[in-house]
Protein backbone atom coordinates (compact mmCIF):
# COMPACT_ATOMS: atom_id res chain seq x y z
CA UNK A 1 0.00 0.00 0.00
CA UNK A 2 2.77 2.51 0.96
CA UNK A 3 4.60 1.59 -2.43
CA UNK A 4 1.24 2.09 -3.99
CA UNK A 5 0.75 5.99 -2.25
CA UNK A 6 4.79 6.41 -3.34
CA UNK A 7 4.05 5.36 -6.54
CA UNK A 8 1.42 7.96 -6.99
CA UNK A 9 3.27 10.81 -5.37
CA UNK A 10 6.06 10.41 -7.96
CA UNK A 11 3.51 10.64 -10.60
CA UNK A 12 2.13 13.39 -9.23
CA UNK A 13 5.43 15.31 -8.86
CA UNK A 14 6.51 14.17 -12.18
CA UNK A 15 2.92 15.17 -14.13
CA UNK A 16 3.88 18.79 -12.09
CA UNK A 17 6.85 19.12 -13.37
CA UNK A 18 5.99 17.72 -16.78
CA UNK A 19 3.40 20.92 -16.72
CA UNK A 20 6.00 23.55 -15.67
CA UNK A 21 8.28 22.22 -18.50
CA UNK A 22 5.91 22.51 -21.21
CA UNK A 23 4.55 25.85 -19.69
CA UNK A 24 8.22 27.22 -20.48
CA UNK A 25 8.32 25.37 -23.76
CA UNK A 26 5.13 27.05 -24.70
CA UNK A 27 6.41 30.51 -23.60
CA UNK A 28 9.56 30.33 -25.48
CA UNK A 29 7.91 29.44 -28.88
CA UNK A 30 6.09 32.36 -27.93
CA UNK A 31 8.72 34.43 -28.20
CA UNK A 32 10.55 32.91 -31.01
CA UNK A 33 7.21 33.43 -32.99
CA UNK A 34 7.01 36.97 -32.06
CA UNK A 35 10.82 37.53 -32.76
CA UNK A 36 10.42 36.00 -35.98
CA UNK A 37 7.66 38.20 -36.90
CA UNK A 38 9.48 41.38 -35.50
CA UNK A 39 12.45 40.26 -37.31
CA UNK A 40 11.10 39.68 -40.71
CA UNK A 41 9.18 42.93 -40.37
CA UNK A 42 12.39 45.05 -39.53
CA UNK A 43 14.55 43.11 -42.45
CA UNK A 44 12.10 43.75 -45.42
CA UNK A 45 12.58 47.89 -43.83
CA UNK A 46 16.30 47.25 -44.24
CA UNK A 47 16.29 45.63 -47.56
CA UNK A 48 13.79 48.95 -48.77
CA UNK A 49 16.14 51.35 -47.16
CA UNK A 50 19.31 49.75 -48.93
CA UNK A 51 17.79 49.31 -52.33
CA UNK A 52 16.28 52.42 -52.17
CA UNK A 53 19.65 54.68 -51.34
CA UNK A 54 21.59 52.56 -54.71
CA UNK A 55 18.42 53.88 -56.68
CA UNK A 56 19.09 57.17 -55.71
CA UNK A 57 22.84 56.78 -56.60
CA UNK A 58 21.52 55.96 -60.24
CA UNK A 59 18.64 58.47 -60.29
CA UNK A 60 18.91 61.75 -62.88
CA UNK A 61 15.04 62.27 -62.58
CA UNK A 62 12.92 63.41 -59.48
CA UNK A 63 9.66 61.60 -61.03
CA UNK A 64 11.29 58.83 -61.82
CA UNK A 65 13.02 58.81 -58.70
CA UNK A 66 9.96 58.47 -57.18
CA UNK A 67 8.27 56.11 -58.90
CA UNK A 68 10.93 53.56 -58.71
CA UNK A 69 11.31 54.21 -55.15
CA UNK A 70 7.37 53.47 -54.57
CA UNK A 71 7.75 50.06 -56.34
CA UNK A 72 10.38 49.26 -53.99
CA UNK A 73 9.17 49.64 -50.91
CA UNK A 74 5.96 47.87 -52.33
CA UNK A 75 7.55 45.08 -53.87
CA UNK A 76 10.08 44.72 -51.20
CA UNK A 77 8.50 45.89 -47.90
CA UNK A 78 4.72 44.33 -48.95
CA UNK A 79 2.53 46.89 -48.18
CA UNK A 80 -1.03 47.29 -50.17
CA UNK A 81 -0.34 50.96 -51.67
CA UNK A 82 2.65 53.80 -51.69
CA UNK A 83 2.45 57.24 -52.71
CA UNK A 84 4.29 60.40 -52.32
CA UNK A 85 2.52 63.77 -52.69
CA UNK A 86 4.31 67.05 -53.15
CA UNK A 87 2.85 70.07 -51.18
CA UNK A 88 1.70 73.03 -53.10
CA UNK A 89 2.15 76.34 -52.14
CA UNK A 90 -1.44 77.86 -53.74
CA UNK A 91 -4.49 79.08 -52.11
CA UNK A 92 -6.01 75.75 -50.83
CA UNK A 93 -2.25 74.15 -50.38
CA UNK A 94 -2.95 71.22 -51.81
CA UNK A 95 -0.89 67.61 -52.08
CA UNK A 96 0.15 66.83 -55.52
CA UNK A 97 0.02 63.20 -55.93
CA UNK A 98 3.52 62.71 -57.97
CA UNK A 99 4.05 58.84 -57.94
CA UNK A 100 2.01 55.65 -56.47
CA UNK A 101 2.89 52.07 -57.12
CA UNK A 102 0.66 49.38 -55.70
CA UNK A 103 -3.07 48.48 -55.87
CA UNK A 104 -4.28 52.03 -55.98
CA UNK A 105 -7.12 51.95 -58.21
CA UNK A 106 -8.63 55.61 -58.73
CA UNK A 107 -7.79 56.57 -55.00
CA UNK A 108 -5.87 59.04 -55.20
CA UNK A 109 -8.30 60.43 -57.66
CA UNK A 110 -11.25 60.19 -55.78
CA UNK A 111 -9.69 61.38 -52.68
CA UNK A 112 -8.78 65.28 -51.75
CA UNK A 113 -5.55 65.81 -49.74
CA UNK A 114 -4.91 68.80 -48.84
CA UNK A 115 -2.04 69.95 -46.15
CA UNK A 116 -3.64 73.41 -44.76
CA UNK A 117 -5.53 73.23 -41.16
CA UNK A 118 -9.16 71.93 -42.53
CA UNK A 119 -10.75 68.64 -42.40
CA UNK A 120 -9.26 67.47 -45.81
CA UNK A 121 -5.94 68.60 -43.95
CA UNK A 122 -5.91 67.48 -40.68
CA UNK A 123 -5.52 63.83 -41.99
CA UNK A 124 -1.74 61.68 -41.77
CA UNK A 125 -0.50 63.60 -45.27
CA UNK A 126 -1.52 67.02 -44.33
CA UNK A 127 -0.45 66.60 -40.40
CA UNK A 128 2.87 65.26 -41.47
CA UNK A 129 3.33 68.05 -43.96
CA UNK A 130 2.31 71.05 -41.41
CA UNK A 131 4.38 69.02 -38.28
CA UNK A 132 6.85 67.68 -39.96
CA UNK A 133 6.42 64.62 -37.66
CA UNK A 134 5.48 60.81 -39.23
CA UNK A 135 2.04 60.53 -38.53
CA UNK A 136 0.56 56.72 -37.88
CA UNK A 137 -3.24 55.48 -38.40
CA UNK A 138 -3.73 51.79 -36.77
CA UNK A 139 -7.12 51.61 -37.59
CA UNK A 140 -8.45 52.93 -40.73
CA UNK A 141 -11.87 51.88 -40.01
CA UNK A 142 -11.71 53.73 -36.28
CA UNK A 143 -9.16 56.42 -36.33
CA UNK A 144 -11.11 59.74 -36.96
CA UNK A 145 -8.79 61.64 -38.96
CA UNK A 146 -9.17 59.46 -41.75
CA UNK A 147 -13.06 60.00 -41.79
CA UNK A 148 -13.17 62.24 -44.96
CA UNK A 149 -10.86 59.11 -46.85
CA UNK A 150 -12.48 56.04 -44.83
CA UNK A 151 -14.87 54.80 -47.39
CA UNK A 152 -12.55 54.59 -50.82
CA UNK A 153 -9.42 53.47 -48.66
CA UNK A 154 -11.63 51.03 -47.22
CA UNK A 155 -12.92 49.21 -50.50
CA UNK A 156 -9.37 48.60 -51.29
CA UNK A 157 -8.38 46.89 -48.27
CA UNK A 158 -6.10 49.59 -46.83
CA UNK A 159 -6.26 49.34 -43.03
CA UNK A 160 -3.41 51.10 -41.14
CA UNK A 161 -1.04 53.53 -42.91
CA UNK A 162 1.79 56.25 -41.96
CA UNK A 163 2.62 59.56 -43.21
CA UNK A 164 6.15 60.65 -43.17
CA UNK A 165 7.24 64.07 -43.95
CA UNK A 166 9.62 64.54 -47.08
CA UNK A 167 11.97 67.03 -45.35
CA UNK A 168 15.48 68.68 -47.00
CA UNK A 169 17.43 71.13 -44.97
CA UNK A 170 14.36 72.25 -42.78
CA UNK A 171 12.42 72.37 -46.11
CA UNK A 172 9.40 70.18 -46.00
CA UNK A 173 8.88 68.81 -49.62
CA UNK A 174 5.96 66.65 -49.38
CA UNK A 175 4.41 63.19 -47.30
CA UNK A 176 5.44 59.56 -48.83
CA UNK A 177 2.21 57.63 -47.37
CA UNK A 178 2.73 53.75 -47.10
CA UNK A 179 -0.76 51.55 -46.66
CA UNK A 180 -1.19 48.17 -45.30
CA UNK A 181 -3.28 45.55 -45.48
CA UNK A 182 -3.49 45.15 -41.79
CA UNK A 183 -4.07 46.91 -38.78
CA UNK A 184 -1.40 48.41 -36.76
CA UNK A 185 1.10 47.46 -39.34
CA UNK A 186 4.10 50.02 -37.91
CA UNK A 187 6.19 48.81 -35.31
CA UNK A 188 8.70 51.05 -33.46
CA UNK A 189 11.91 49.54 -35.21
CA UNK A 190 9.91 49.73 -38.60
CA UNK A 191 8.69 53.39 -38.21
CA UNK A 192 12.51 54.01 -37.73
CA UNK A 193 13.71 52.71 -40.93
CA UNK A 194 11.14 54.21 -42.98
CA UNK A 195 11.42 57.77 -41.03
CA UNK A 196 15.14 57.43 -42.06
CA UNK A 197 14.19 56.21 -45.88
CA UNK A 198 11.58 59.32 -46.04
CA UNK A 199 15.12 61.29 -44.97
CA UNK A 200 16.88 59.83 -47.42
CA UNK A 201 14.71 60.18 -50.11
CA UNK A 202 14.06 63.97 -49.53
CA UNK A 203 17.83 64.24 -49.63
CA UNK A 204 18.58 62.86 -53.19
CA UNK A 205 15.50 65.25 -54.18
CA UNK A 206 17.32 68.01 -53.39
CA UNK A 207 20.60 66.67 -54.71
CA UNK A 208 18.53 66.10 -58.31
CA UNK A 209 17.29 69.80 -57.97
CA UNK A 210 21.27 70.80 -57.46
CA UNK A 211 21.99 68.41 -60.76
CA UNK A 212 19.20 69.77 -62.90
CA UNK A 213 21.26 73.29 -62.21
CA UNK A 214 23.96 72.00 -62.95
CA UNK A 215 25.25 73.04 -59.51
CA UNK A 216 27.76 70.69 -57.87
CA UNK A 217 26.73 67.80 -59.67
CA UNK A 218 29.84 65.56 -58.89
CA UNK A 219 30.08 66.71 -55.16
CA UNK A 220 26.24 65.43 -55.09
CA UNK A 221 26.91 62.09 -56.42
CA UNK A 222 29.79 61.79 -53.80
CA UNK A 223 27.85 63.11 -50.84
CA UNK A 224 24.91 60.51 -52.33
CA UNK A 225 27.87 57.41 -52.31
CA UNK A 226 28.37 58.57 -48.87
CA UNK A 227 25.13 58.69 -47.87
CA UNK A 228 24.96 55.29 -48.64
CA UNK A 229 27.35 53.77 -46.88
CA UNK A 230 25.97 55.44 -43.87
CA UNK A 231 22.87 54.26 -43.85
CA UNK A 232 24.48 50.66 -44.62
CA UNK A 233 26.54 51.38 -41.67
CA UNK A 234 23.29 52.27 -39.64
CA UNK A 235 21.40 49.33 -40.90
CA UNK A 236 24.58 47.46 -39.24
CA UNK A 237 23.81 48.56 -36.31
CA UNK A 238 20.35 48.43 -36.16
CA UNK A 239 20.62 44.41 -36.66
CA UNK A 240 23.37 44.20 -33.96
CA UNK A 241 21.35 46.33 -31.78
CA UNK A 242 18.54 43.76 -32.05
CA UNK A 243 20.83 40.31 -31.97
CA UNK A 244 22.34 41.50 -28.51
CA UNK A 245 19.41 42.19 -26.51
CA UNK A 246 18.66 38.70 -26.86
CA UNK A 247 22.12 38.22 -24.77
CA UNK A 248 22.66 40.68 -22.16
CA UNK A 249 26.23 38.17 -21.52
CA UNK A 250 27.61 38.94 -24.97
CA UNK A 251 26.24 42.58 -25.32
CA UNK A 252 29.30 44.36 -26.83
CA UNK A 253 30.85 41.47 -28.23
CA UNK A 254 30.22 41.49 -31.51
CA UNK A 255 31.47 45.46 -31.77
CA UNK A 256 34.47 43.69 -29.62
CA UNK A 257 35.37 41.38 -31.93
CA UNK A 258 34.80 43.56 -35.12
CA UNK A 259 37.34 46.13 -33.19
CA UNK A 260 40.03 43.51 -33.10
CA UNK A 261 39.55 42.07 -36.23
CA UNK A 262 39.68 45.48 -37.92
CA UNK A 263 42.83 45.85 -36.40
CA UNK A 264 44.17 42.22 -37.16
CA UNK A 265 43.07 43.29 -41.52
CA UNK A 266 44.69 46.46 -40.99
CA UNK A 267 47.92 44.82 -39.95
CA UNK A 268 48.04 42.20 -42.58
CA UNK A 269 47.59 45.10 -44.92
CA UNK A 270 44.28 44.73 -46.56
CA UNK A 271 42.75 47.28 -48.08
CA UNK A 272 40.39 50.21 -46.18
CA UNK A 273 37.22 49.05 -48.18
CA UNK A 274 38.09 45.51 -47.32
CA UNK A 275 38.78 46.78 -43.58
CA UNK A 276 35.00 48.53 -43.98
CA UNK A 277 33.63 44.83 -45.00
CA UNK A 278 35.52 42.82 -42.01
CA UNK A 279 34.20 45.39 -39.88
CA UNK A 280 30.40 45.10 -40.92
CA UNK A 281 30.92 41.16 -40.89
CA UNK A 282 32.28 41.26 -37.21
CA UNK A 283 29.72 43.54 -35.97
CA UNK A 284 26.80 41.07 -37.52
CA UNK A 285 28.61 37.66 -37.13
CA UNK A 286 26.36 36.30 -34.11
CA UNK A 287 23.12 37.97 -35.68
CA UNK A 288 21.61 34.49 -36.03
CA UNK A 289 21.56 33.98 -32.41
CA UNK A 290 18.29 35.86 -32.29
CA UNK A 291 16.56 32.38 -33.63
CA UNK A 292 18.47 30.19 -30.13
CA UNK A 293 16.13 31.06 -27.39
CA UNK A 294 17.36 32.97 -24.32
CA UNK A 295 17.68 30.17 -21.84
CA UNK A 296 20.24 28.30 -23.77
CA UNK A 297 22.36 31.80 -24.28
CA UNK A 298 22.14 32.60 -20.66
CA UNK A 299 22.10 29.56 -19.06
CA UNK A 300 24.85 28.56 -16.24
CA UNK A 301 27.08 26.01 -16.04
CA UNK A 302 27.78 23.25 -19.29
CA UNK A 303 25.54 23.04 -22.03
CA UNK A 304 24.07 19.59 -23.57
CA UNK A 305 24.72 18.08 -26.25
CA UNK A 306 21.31 18.69 -27.95
CA UNK A 307 21.68 22.65 -26.64
CA UNK A 308 24.90 23.28 -28.60
CA UNK A 309 23.79 21.64 -32.01
CA UNK A 310 20.93 24.58 -31.49
CA UNK A 311 23.55 27.43 -30.93
CA UNK A 312 25.51 26.52 -33.76
CA UNK A 313 23.02 27.35 -36.58
CA UNK A 314 23.59 30.88 -35.52
CA UNK A 315 25.87 30.90 -38.46
CA UNK A 316 23.34 29.69 -41.08
CA UNK A 317 20.53 31.49 -39.24
CA UNK A 318 22.75 34.44 -39.60
CA UNK A 319 23.53 33.72 -43.77
CA UNK A 320 19.57 33.34 -44.43
CA UNK A 321 18.51 36.98 -42.55
CA UNK A 322 21.41 38.65 -44.35
CA UNK A 323 21.38 37.52 -47.50
CA UNK A 324 18.51 39.35 -48.77
CA UNK A 325 20.73 42.44 -47.74
CA UNK A 326 22.19 43.77 -50.69
CA UNK A 327 25.74 44.77 -48.96
CA UNK A 328 29.00 45.98 -50.90
CA UNK A 329 30.91 43.33 -49.40
CA UNK A 330 30.24 39.29 -48.94
CA UNK A 331 29.02 39.82 -45.61
CA UNK A 332 26.61 36.98 -45.63
CA UNK A 333 29.00 34.60 -47.16
CA UNK A 334 31.15 35.75 -43.84
CA UNK A 335 28.76 34.81 -41.30
CA UNK A 336 27.90 31.74 -42.81
CA UNK A 337 31.85 30.78 -42.59
CA UNK A 338 32.97 32.23 -39.36
CA UNK A 339 33.07 29.06 -37.79
CA UNK A 340 34.88 27.37 -40.04
CA UNK A 341 38.34 26.12 -39.76
CA UNK A 342 41.11 25.74 -41.64
CA UNK A 343 41.59 21.60 -41.01
CA UNK A 344 37.63 21.30 -42.07
CA UNK A 345 36.47 20.58 -38.71
CA UNK A 346 33.92 23.68 -38.38
CA UNK A 347 30.52 23.93 -39.13
CA UNK A 348 28.25 24.28 -41.11
CA UNK A 349 29.61 22.75 -43.99
CA UNK A 350 33.06 21.48 -43.37
CA UNK A 351 35.28 24.11 -45.30
CA UNK A 352 38.65 23.74 -45.36
CA UNK A 353 41.91 26.26 -46.61
CA UNK A 354 41.05 28.56 -48.94
CA UNK A 355 37.99 27.80 -49.18
CA UNK A 356 37.01 29.98 -46.90
CA UNK A 357 36.82 33.97 -47.15
CA UNK A 358 39.70 35.86 -46.21
CA UNK A 359 37.07 37.54 -43.94
CA UNK A 360 35.63 35.11 -42.42
CA UNK A 361 39.27 33.60 -41.33
CA UNK A 362 40.12 36.56 -39.50
CA UNK A 363 36.79 37.02 -38.28
CA UNK A 364 37.58 33.62 -36.86
CA UNK A 365 40.85 34.28 -34.79
CA UNK A 366 39.09 37.25 -33.34
CA UNK A 367 36.46 35.58 -32.27
CA UNK A 368 38.16 33.01 -30.34
CA UNK A 369 40.69 35.46 -28.54
CA UNK A 370 37.75 37.82 -27.80
CA UNK A 371 35.17 35.24 -26.59
CA UNK A 372 38.07 33.70 -24.41
CA UNK A 373 39.07 36.65 -22.58
CA UNK A 374 35.68 37.52 -21.52
CA UNK A 375 33.21 36.16 -19.41
CA UNK A 376 30.48 33.55 -19.98
CA UNK A 377 27.56 32.22 -17.99
CA UNK A 378 29.26 29.14 -18.14
CA UNK A 379 32.66 29.88 -17.11
CA UNK A 380 34.74 32.43 -15.72
CA UNK A 381 37.05 34.17 -17.94
CA UNK A 382 39.93 32.52 -19.52
CA UNK A 383 42.25 35.44 -20.61
CA UNK A 384 43.72 37.15 -23.02
CA UNK A 385 47.31 35.03 -22.44
CA UNK A 386 45.38 31.55 -22.99
CA UNK A 387 43.30 33.05 -25.86
CA UNK A 388 46.99 34.08 -27.81
CA UNK A 389 48.09 30.45 -26.64
CA UNK A 390 44.97 28.98 -28.14
CA UNK A 391 45.69 30.62 -31.65
CA UNK A 392 49.20 30.18 -31.21
CA UNK A 393 49.01 26.38 -31.17
CA UNK A 394 46.35 25.64 -34.01
CA UNK A 395 48.08 28.09 -36.11
CA UNK A 396 48.04 26.38 -39.80
CA UNK A 397 45.42 23.93 -38.10
CA UNK A 398 42.67 25.62 -37.44
CA UNK A 399 43.29 29.32 -37.84
CA UNK A 400 44.48 31.19 -40.78
CA UNK A 401 48.69 31.75 -40.09
CA UNK A 402 48.78 34.88 -41.41
CA UNK A 403 45.46 36.32 -39.11
CA UNK A 404 47.10 34.69 -35.82
CA UNK A 405 50.49 36.00 -36.75
CA UNK A 406 48.77 39.63 -37.27
CA UNK A 407 46.86 38.67 -34.37
CA UNK A 408 49.96 37.83 -31.99
CA UNK A 409 51.96 41.30 -32.91
CA UNK A 410 49.28 43.60 -31.87
CA UNK A 411 49.23 42.40 -28.43
CA UNK A 412 52.65 41.66 -28.30
CA UNK A 413 54.02 45.05 -29.13
CA UNK A 414 51.11 46.64 -27.13
CA UNK A 415 49.54 48.17 -30.59
CA UNK A 416 45.83 46.87 -29.42
CA UNK A 417 43.43 47.09 -26.46
CA UNK A 418 39.89 45.90 -26.51
CA UNK A 419 38.14 49.29 -25.49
Amino acid sequence: MKDRDKTKEQLARESAALRRQLAKFKKIVAEHEQSETELRKVTRALKALTRCNQELIRATNILDFMREVCRIIVEVGGYRLVWAGFAERDKHRTVRPVAQYGYEKGYLNAVKIAWSNTERGRGPTGTAIRTGKPVIVRNILTDPSFVPWRDQAAKRGYASSIALPLIEKKRILGSLNIYSAAPDAFDDEEVKLLTELANDIAYGIGAMELRSKHELAEEARKQSFEKVKKVLAGTVYALAEMSQRRDPYTAGHQSRVAQLACAIARQMGLPQNQIEGVRMAGLLHDIGKMYVPSEILTKPGQISDLETGIIETHAQVGYEILKTIEFPWPIAKTVLQHQERLNGSGYPAGLSGEEILLEARILAVADVVEAMSSHRPYRATLGTKKALNEISQNRGILYDPKAVDACLILFNDNKFEFE
